[in-house]
């Protein structure tokens, strides 16, 4: 080896060494470590925005929450116990809301968004899903070995599975979904959770995108073109084949009907609580990547290319929503007849519909 690349060994190895050392002594697990608070806070990352009563409440990158009280005018930031990043939120009520994300995180706020605590995070689901399986696998049951496996799989490398979405129908009963088949159960307002991974016809451990119920039914949106619809009786979610092949990253159940939205901007309807489906044109070839109901009974949906589609009342096709400049939304929601909010990479913003 010659002296120059000896030396740039030694420069290298001592570059890394340093790093590390600096890295075990400045890491912080976002876990613990508060939201920091940024200027501008309405140009941010945001993931996921929504009613909560009168005001409005958005998520995003690194625990931002930002709310408003002027119909999405303006906004501020508003403390988070966390800085793990959050994709989405809901609002049974006015004032009791949860917020989920990364690293299996669980934010709950019982006064409309102003305050927030952890209710639930990754190292939790760990521990709770490896000490249920193994219980089970040594009780003799013939299906946790393979439940066990896949948990021990998913969180081999720490709290990674990511919550990506939640859903309450009331301010005791929700559901949080994620990805490798994660999805647990509260009956007490978030304070408890419990695996229902076991509840799923799901042996592949695919991922669970979305979730939205009404008054009689629950459904979980996911991969392959499957929606898992929640057997009441059974307290099991059951696979629905709507005849698509891709994935669903939206979802919305109200009024008997339920929609799904996905890949190459698939849409597919149902009036027969899943029985069967049929595919609604949506004239684009992008993704979608939110749905919102909207007061009228119109179905608005945004793709990843930043295009607003409008769906008619009858779910027979869907029209174009000029808006005044593109973005890359993830998320909508209705502020008046008039304007939705979307909120994603470009931020949040009030878009008027013509």
């Amino acid at each position: 080896m010659s002296a120059y690349r000896a030396i740039g060994w030694c420069l290298l190895s001592a570059c890394l060494i340093g790093n590390q050392a600096l890295g075990a002594n400045v890491f912080k697990d976002p876990l613990d470590v508060p939201a920091m608070q940024v200027h501008d806070v309405e140009r941010g990352h945001f993931s996921a925005v929504t009613q909560a009563g009168k005001k409005l409440v958005a998520v995003g990158s690194g625990a931002m929450i930002a709310v408003s009280s002027d119909k999405g005018a303006s906004w501020t930031q508003v403390q988070a116990p966390a800085s793990s990043d959050l994709l989405a939120l809901h609002f049974p009520t006015p004032d009791q809301g949860w917020a989920v994300g990364h690293d299996g995180l669980v934010l709950h706020t019982c006064d409309g968004g102003l305050n927030w605590v952890k209710q639930f995070d990754g190292r939790q689901a760990a521990r709770q899903l490896i000490e249920r399986y193994s219980a089970q696998v040594e009780a003799g049951n013939p299906e946790a070995q393979a439940l066990l496996d896949g948990v021990k799989l998913n969180y081999q490398d720490g709290p990674e599975q990511a919550l990506m979405d939640v859903w309450f129908a009331d301010a005791q009963n929700g559901f949080i979904v994620g990805t490798f088949g994660t999805l647990f159960a509260t009956h007490d307002g978030g304070q408890t959770w419990e695996s229902w991974m076991e509840r799923v016809d799901n042996p592949e451990f695919l991922h669970f995108l979305a979730i939205s119920g009404d008054a009689d039914n629950v459904y979980i949106a996911s991969e392959r073109g499957i929606v898992f619809k929640l057997d009441r009786q059974q307290q099991r979610f059951t696979a629905l084949q709507t005849g698509y092949a891709g994935s669903f990253f939206a979802i919305n159940a109200a009024q008997g009907r339920v929609v799904a939205a996905g890949l190459r901007g698939s849409v597919y309807s149902s009036d027969d609580q899943g029985r069967s489906w049929r595919v609604v044109p949506s004239g684009i070839n992008t993704a979608f990547t939110a749905m919102h109901l909207m007061s009228d009974g119109r179905y608005l949906l945004s793709s990843v290319d930043g295009r607003l589609m409008m769906g008619d009342a009858a779910m027979t096709g869907f029209t174009p929503v000029k808006t005044a400049r593109g973005g890359r939304f993830s998320s909508l929601t209705q502020s008046d007849e008039r304007s939705v909010v979307t909120a994603g990479y470009s931020g949040i913003r009030v878009v008027e519909l013509n």
